[in-house]
C-alpha cells in the first residue's frame, strides 16, 4: 500500500507568521498535534508541534533543567507555578511560528510505501508526516492513525 492511497489531501498549514495567539487556536479547535508551516509557493519550510508551544512558558531550555535536577542543589531550587509565569500580552501576537517550528521536517512522498513511514514515524516519534512532492511543495499529510484505519480496512475489521 502506498501514501497516496491514504493520505489526508486537504490540510490545515500555517505561514512563518501565524501568531502563537492564532496557533492556540488552531490546536484548540483540531485534534491534532503538529501543524506544516508553508512558504508562498506552499513548500514545506517548517513543522510546529503543539510541544513548541509549550517552550514559550518555559523557564528555562530542557537542557538546563536536566543539568539543574542533576545538582544538589536542586531541591533549594524552586520553579515558580507555571500559572506565576509572567506572561506579556503582547507575546501573543510578537511570537510567531517561525520563532517555534522545527526546520529539519521529515517527509515523505506519495509513492513511498506504508511500511517506509511506518519506520520514519517509529525512528523519529512522529505523529504525522507532510507529504511533498520533489520541489517539497505540501501534497498531503499521513498519520499513523491514518495508517491504522487503513490497515483495519483491509483486514475487513471496520
Amino acid at each position: 500500500m502506498q501514501v497516496k492511497e491514504i493520505m489526508k489531501r486537504k490540510v490545515i498549514t500555517i505561514k512563518e507568521s501565524t501568531t502563537l495567539k492564532e496557533l492556540i487556536e488552531i490546536f484548540d479547535k483540531f485534534t491534532f498535534h503538529t501543524l506544516p508551516v508553508i512558504n508562498k509557493e506552499n513548500k514545506v519550510v517548517g513543522i510546529v508541534a503543539f510541544e513548541d508551544i509549550l517552550k514559550v512558558f518555559e523557564p528555562h531550555p530542557s537542557y538546563i533543567m536536566v543539568l539543574l535536577r542533576r545538582t544538589p542543589l536542586w531541591e533549594e531550587y524552586e520553579i515558580k507555578d507555571f500559572l506565576e509565569t509572567d506572561i506579556p500580552p503582547e507575546i501573543g501576537v510578537l511570537c510567531v511560528a517561525k520563532d517555534l517550528m522545527n526546520t529539519n521536517v521529515i517527509t515523505t512522498t506519495e509513492e513511498a510505501t506504508i511500511t517506509e513511514v511506518c519506520s520514519l514515524i517509529k525512528l523519529n516519534r512522529l505523529r504525522r508526516i507532510p507529504v511533498v512532492d520533489e520541489e517539497k511543495h505540501l501534497r498531503g499529510i499521513i498519520s499513523l492513525f491514518d495508517i491504522i484505519l487503513a490497515i483495519f480496512r483491509e483486514k475487513g475489521i471496520l
